[in-house]
């Protein structure tokens, strides 16, 4: 059984050779992540020649299909909120989920969460960024 830290002959692409190699990763147990013991190369775990069915030439895994996501524009998220409420951000004051901040250099934005530790994640038009709040 191969396990994280053991060791297992592979192809070093560095070396060009079968030689030794630590597993950094492993994955349904098959070592996915080697490092070459003599070149210190880390890599993916490459078989020993002869050991599996070579895979026919431009042949690929399958992989699982992604599904398609789906954009909101900002203006559409923003407009469920109350506007009216939009209070200037201030790391003393304290925020709830859905409440509308006016921060002077993100600008208009709205509480997408409350995290441990007095911090908020703020969702603005460019981007989600982390603040602090409730410091007194």
């Amino acid at each position: 059984m191969v396990k994280v830290g053991g060791e297992v002959d592979a192809f070093c692409t560095k070396c060009q050779l079968m030689l030794a190699h630590t597993v950094h990763a492993v994955v349904s147990s098959r070592p996915v992540k080697v490092e070459c013991n003599t070149c210190h190369g880390v890599h993916r775990y490459r078989d020993p020649p002869g050991s599996s069915a070579p895979r026919p030439a431009g042949a690929r895994a399958e992989r699982p299909a992604r599904e398609k996501a789906v954009v909101v524009a900002f203006e559409d998220l923003l407009a469920g909120k109350d506007l009216s409420g939009a209070q200037p951000y201030s790391p003393k004051r304290t925020y709830g989920v859905n409440d509308v901040v006016d921060h002077p250099t993100f600008g208009r934005g709205f509480v997408s969460a409350v995290r441990d530790a007095g911090k908020i994640e703020v969702t603005f038009r460019s981007d989600v960024k982390l603040l602090v709040h409730g410091r007194g």
